[in-house]
């Protein structure tokens, strides 16, 4: 692979201004079990090389599965025509130059790829039996594992030449019920609104020892349970009320509400014709209020063991911790090279591509509340009224990142200070400074995960990113609540 992208920077003409070359090998293994039995398995591999050029102040990108001297002359002679058609224009600045020579593999005790496939399936299945132990209104089931590496060259003009691999793990449980009148679902331990096939649960830069610890098998019969349950419980009440969620409710809050809005490119204007702008613009940046003072929140790509950890991006810029909201005020970016210098900042490592055949996008790493000094049994005694909601079903919000609605699977109505009925179809809407003003309750250190989900979805063509979402749970007053 080393040799193949030094081969590719030896093809380039003289006029190239800036080039970089990624070779990429992606496996991916998925092990699923339905209700029925045993569903999809499968394990697909992709090698391949993409190759970015700047001339005469214009990108070109090409890529090809094709390795040989032959594929690789014809992938740089695509990026360079690419370029040079675009005509002239402005000098690109990147920043400072990246030169790092460097090799880094993720941490990995044990080798998913290696774990035979009878040892999966019975635990999928054992999962599953368990689950159906709810009874004949469970009508879906689905336990599934995923498994990623990623062995990639990074090398560019500059002098950089990166090597790393990269092996992430994940399994998950989801129970669907339903009666003549209903459908509801539960999963287990995190839940994906927009989840592919398989690709649920909790995910974590790691090896297959991440997961036994998730305990599928000793959970199965509680989501089961907690799905038939759903069927007769009472609707969640249309009100004004507090709300508390859980850490794993708030990981996709914060993903709408702090982690798009805040890449750089998005607040540059790239994303505008397809996934809309922002309400963090350049010009707010250090003074816009996101939330209360309680509230800040910072992306940290060097968490050991998170789904959103890597050592290089691919720019080759090293992982790092970026502030993005401290003290409840919008102080900075997620950002690439180009993004971070159009700032006048310098990159701040979130440049990922989804594999070789794509280019590198602003990402999200792993997005971070920090916790506070409460705890998810102290905000509720403190309640008198409101409603706590667990997991994500679904998620809407507005063009620029402002008004939202996210759903629960599970709520829990709070009357003074305890826990009463389960509630079904809860959901809440806010405006996003006017909702985060009124968090007033975080939990502490102890209750603080980071909850890994990989699949999220930028750019066009789409690329799906792993990332991480480390929260602890939280507190809002005045929040409205239901469908009204």
């Amino acid at each position: 692979m080393k040799d193949t992208a030094e081969t590719v920077l030896g093809l380039l003409p003289r006029d190239v201004a800036y080039a970089d070359v990624r070779v990429v090998e992606r496996t991916h293994e998925l092990v699923l079990v339905e209700h029925e039995g045993p569903g999809d398995v499968m394990r697909e591999n992709s090698l391949g090389v993409g190759v970015r050029v700047v001339i005469g102040g214009q990108w070109g990108f090409a890529a090809t599965h094709r390795l040989d001297r032959m594929g690789l002359t014809a992938a740089v002679a695509e990026a360079v025509a690419q370029a040079r058609a675009a005509g002239g224009g402005a000098k690109i600045a990147l920043g400072q130059p990246v030169t790092t020579r460097a090799r880094w593999s993720s941490p990995m005790p044990v080798d998913p790829f290696t774990v035979p496939l009878s040892g999966k399936l019975d635990l999928l299945a054992a999962a599953v039996a368990e689950a159906r132990t709810a009874g004949p209104l469970l009508r879906q089931i689905e336990a599934s594992m995923d498994f990623f590496r990623d062995d990639k060259v990074f090398a560019n003009t500059e002098g950089a030449l990166i090597e790393q691999t990269i092996t992430e793990s994940g399994a998950g449980l989801m129970a669907v019920a339903s009666d003549d009148d209903d459908v509801q679902r539960r999963s287990f331990p995190q839940a994906v609104p927009r989840s592919i096939r398989g690709q649920r649960g909790q995910f974590a830069t790691a090896g297959y020892e991440h997961i036994p610890g998730l305990r599928l098998v000793e959970e199965a019969a509680r989501v089961g349970a907690d799905a038939v349950a759903l069927l007769s419980a009472p609707q969640c009440p249309d009100e004004t009320s507090t709300l508390v969620v859980t850490g794993a409710q708030l990981a996709m809050l914060l993903h709408e509400c702090a982690g798009h809005p805040m890449e750089a490119d998005r607040a540059l204007g790239s994303e505008v014709s397809l996934a809309g702008g922002t309400y963090a613009s350049p010009e707010r940046r250090g003074t816009f209020r996101f939330g209360s003072p309680l509230v800040s929140v910072h992306a940290d790509a060097t968490i050991t063991g998170a789904l959103g950890s890597y050592a290089y991006d691919d720019e080759g810029v090293a992982a790092q911790r970026t502030e993005l909201v401290k003290d409840g005020v919008f102080t900075g970016y997620l950002s690439g090279r180009e993004s971070a210098a159009a700032l006048g900042q310098e990159s701040s490592g979130a440049a990922r591509a989804d594999g070789w055949q794509r280019i590198p996008l602003v990402r999200m790493t792993n997005l971070c509340l920090e916790p506070g000094d409460s705890s998810l049994a102290e905000m509720i005694a403190d309640t008198k009224r409101g409603v706590l909601m667990d997991m994500t079903k679904s998620v809407s919000i507005d063009d620029q990142r402002l008004s939202f609605r996210l759903g629960a699977e599970a709520g829990w109505e709070i009357r003074d200070g305890r826990l009463g009925r389960l509630l079904k179809n809860c959901t809440y809407s806010g405006v996003t400074p006017r909702f985060w003003a009124d968090c007033d309750a975080l939990g502490n250190c102890d209750e603080f995960q980071v909850h890994g989900i990989p699949s999220c979805n930028k750019g066009e063509p789409l690329q799906v990113a792993h990332i991480g979402h480390g929260t602890v749970p939280a507190r809002f007053r005045n929040v409205q609540i239901g469908t009204r």
